[in-house]
């Protein structure tokens, strides 16, 4: 029976695709017993791990200054495990940090995105003899895809003609960086202009996530992009602390004035892009997608699986005559999804079993068991979040205040000890999981829960999990 620890770093506001990838390991049949650990959760004290799995969003960790806690947190785990996984994304963010753990930490597998250039971010790992291969940033999750369908509307009833949600990434980055952001802002622009409505936007503030982006898809007629990346490595974050310090001291400043302004001698020049997993949502939402001409997955063609276009401020007569013209629309829309999302070439499932094919792992079994290192604290969160913002706040003047002791004396009385006016209000909700927040007090106070997950609303993997009400799978 072969076990796999899946480590991780989901949040509250973790995005659709990010769920999707953390929790296919156990939809799909990734090894018999599937454990998940949040590595600001509790961390298991296991000695008997077939297969650790590094995610993406763990793996960002590297840029933030607590990185070498977050790995000391996991060192025991990493040292049991007999075969070491990654999946990083955005690789040439921080680079050095991640080519330096992939090595210490003995990785026996990393699966990027990015397939061009590799070496030159992950020079010591190449020297090493890591094995290296391919993993889109997002696959086809059969049972999440099926249920959002309920948001897909009929396509000439779709209200939003163009519509996008995209990044934008620093031009520290590179020319390739901010391509992205700029075709889709360009081109509903431009169409916009020709008298389509469009609803593009690279604003924090209009990012949209589950079921909300699934509904934007859904009533969507076309989708604007291209692949993403960047064409400039940042080794060690230095790039970025520039871009901060000189945002700091000039807010309304402009790219181009701050790419002057950029001492690029530390960067490392590439071809760093990968596919967007917009390309599976827009498909199984029925959007059809407008997309740079580009070398995208074998036997995806322009004009049968998506409208090319080369300049996005000169909208050609044959994109604009597809964008008036409803049936062909559709019909690309549809050859769009027959081969991305119906032919299941590029689920998730099948992409695992390769995955366990190169490491040597059973899958024998179609579900695998699955645990969770910290499901027992999920009870005193609740579902939709607004508990977890006020059970974190609790918990971080509690630690602050030097009341934690004091706290779970009461709840062990079965009371619930109200620190400010604004806790009165939770004090129900409170009393009901009281087991639930002992156990949050007692990890923090005994340090197996650090400081930083009071204050950042991370999410054990069960609560995502759990199917909704009136959902089938």
């Amino acid at each position: 029976m072969s076990r796999v620890v899946v480590i991780h770093a989901l949040r509250a506001d973790s995005r659709q695709t990010t769920i999707q990838n953390v929790s296919a390991f156990s939809k799909f049949g990734f090894g018999d017993e599937v454990v998940y650990v949040n590595v600001f959760g509790l961390i298991p004290k296991l000695d008997d791990v077939d297969v650790i799995v590094l995610s993406y969003d763990f793996l960002w960790l590297r840029t933030w200054p607590i990185w070498r806690e977050i790995v000391r947190r996991i060192q025991h785990l990493m040292n049991c495990a007999t075969i070491r996984i990654a999946f990083p994304q955005d690789d040439y963010v921080c680079c050095e940090y991640l080519d330096d753990f992939i090595c210490s930490q003995e990785i026996d597998f990393v699966y990027s995105p990015i397939t061009a250039d590799l070496e030159v971010l992950y020079p010591c790992s190449f020297a090493r003899g890591t094995k290296f291969g391919e993993a889109l940033t997002g696959y086809v999750d059969e049972f999440a895809f099926k249920q959002v369908q309920i948001h897909a509307l009929p396509f000439a009833d779709r209200q939003i003609d163009v519509g996008q949600r995209v990044r934008q990434l620093s031009p520290h980055l590179g020319e390739k960086s901010v391509l992205k952001s700029q075709l889709a802002l360009i081109f509903a622009k431009t169409a916009t202009g020709l008298g389509f409505k469009c609803d593009v936007s690279t604003r924090a503030e209009d990012v949209l996530y589950g079921d909300d982006w699934y509904r934007f898809l859904g009533n969507t007629k076309f989708t604007i992009g291209a692949k993403g990346g960047a064409s400039l490595a940042d080794p060690r974050g230095k790039l970025a602390n520039q871009v901060r310090r000189i945002r700091a001291l000039r807010p309304s400043i402009g790219d181009d004035d701050l790419k002057s302004r950029l001492k690029i001698r530390n960067g490392l020049s590439g071809n760093f892009t990968a596919i967007s997993p917009r390309i599976f949502e827009a498909s199984a939402m029925g959007a059809c997608q407008i997309l740079k001409k580009d070398e995208y997955l074998d036997g995806f063609e322009p004009w049968k699986h998506y409208v090319p276009i080369e300049s996005p401020s000169l909208i050609d007569e044959d994109v604009v005559s597809v964008m008036r013209d409803h049936a062909q629309a559709s019909e690309i829309a549809q050859s769009s999804r027959d081969f991305l999302i119906d032919s299941g070439r590029f689920t998730y499932r099948r992409f695992l079993s390769q995955v366990a094919q190169d490491v040597g792992l059973s899958t024998t079994r179609s579900i695998a068991q699955v645990s969770d290192s910290s499901c027992e604290l999920d009870a005193a969160i609740g579902d939709d979040g607004v508990a977890l913002r006020w059970v974190q706040s609790y918990l971080a003047g509690a630690f602050a205040d030097g009341e934690l002791s004091k706290v779970e004396k009461s709840l062990v009385s079965g009371k619930f000890l109200a620190l400010d006016e604004s806790d009165k209000e939770w004090a129900f909700h409170a009393e009901s999981n009281i087991e639930s927040l002992l156990r949050w007090v007692e990890a923090l106070r005994s340090k197996r829960l650090m400081v930083e997950s009071v204050a950042i609303p991370w999410r054990s993997a069960s609560s995502f999990l759990q199917p909704k009400p009136g959902t089938t799978v």
